[in-house]
């Protein structure tokens, strides 16, 4: 039975520090083939290990006496050893089409979940989201669900049917917060790899400028509001990409919710790729996850990375 522990293998990029290896969660849906190319072509960019994992669930099975009798493989076994050739199948696919890169498979039995936010603390992990048309938005499982709000390090969303690209154009959501900070950092380091961009958008609501809340847009009030608001959003973002100082970068300022600006930013300027912070500066310690991540990940049908 394979264990749920992946190596401390990793790459490392042209500047900056060295990159965490790639889980692919896969689980048979029909989300499954984009996670996969998706996560594919992210480790053979990056030079990581990527390791294909199907988390075998079987509940509580009762096996029969004569399988207890006879010591034969039981359900639970003989699913995990079909999954494994399943899973062996794909990586030999994927060493084929990408030479040198590495390709490892786990089958570790027991909560989907639970195996999953594990393997986070070493690892980015790659879950599958499905789209639906009538409600205008991803619906993502219980177990995708799952890893985003718990997990340890960064989660991707990668909805289903999307081809695989490269982070050429990449939109960030600045928030202030230190979570804010290192989803910057991550957007930095994704655009480096490529030569791309990064757009990291800022937004604001209510704002006090000489004792009066600025409410009319073109006055100087207003004006003074996105001058500070951006400054901070540049600053950040400065201190964010000194890896990465040949990264074109750029700030918009919004005035409005912040998960809104994220997503009409996004479609503006096409992004390959949109990062957010798990909770930013408005949570409080209990909440797992956010409300402008969890509204991110729930109304693009882009790639979003969700940053712990």
């Amino acid at each position: 039975m394979a264990e749920n522990v992946l190596p401390k293998q990793s790459g490392r990029g042209p500047e900056g520090p060295a990159r965490p290896p790639l889980v692919a969660a896969l689980d048979g849906s029909a989300h499954e083939a984009a996670v996969l190319a998706w996560a594919a072509a992210c480790a053979v960019r990056q030079g990581v290990r990527l390791d294909l994992v199907h988390v075998v669930e079987i509940g509580p099975v009762l096996a029969p006496y004569s399988v207890l009798a006879t010591e034969a493989p039981w359900f639970g076994e003989q699913l995990e050893v079909a999954e494994r050739a399943r899973l062996d199948g794909l990586a030999a696919g994927l060493r084929e089409r990408h030479p040198g890169l590495e390709v490892g498979v786990r089958t570790p039995v027991g909560s989907p979940a639970g195996v999953l936010v594990h393997l986070s603390e070493r690892a980015t992990v790659v879950v599958g989201a499905s789209t639906h048309d009538r409600l205008e938005r991803l619906v993502l499982g219980s177990t995708a669900l799952a890893v985003v709000a718990h997990g340890h390090g960064t989660v991707v969303v990668v909805p289903e049917s999307l081809p695989p690209v490269e982070p050429h154009r990449v939109v960030v959501g600045a928030d202030g917060s230190d979570a804010g900070g290192r989803a910057l950092a991550h957007a930095v380091d994704e655009a480096a790899s490529v030569g791309g961009v990064v757009t990291a958008v800022t937004a604001w609501t209510v704002e006090v400028e000489d004792g009066v809340v600025v409410t009319e847009p073109g006055t100087d009030r207003w004006s003074r509001v996105e001058e500070r608001v951006g400054a901070a959003t540049r600053a950040a973002l400065a201190e964010a990409g000194a890896a990465h100082p040949d990264v074109e970068v750029a700030v918009v300022v919004r005035n409005g919710r912040p998960a809104r600006a994220v997503l009409d930013v996004a479609d503006e300027v096409d992004a390959d790729l949109v990062v957010v912070g798990r909770r930013g500066r408005g949570g409080f310690a209990g909440l797992l996850m956010g409300s402008v991540s969890r509204t991110v990940v729930q109304r693009t049908t882009r790639p979003v990375a969700v940053v712990h």
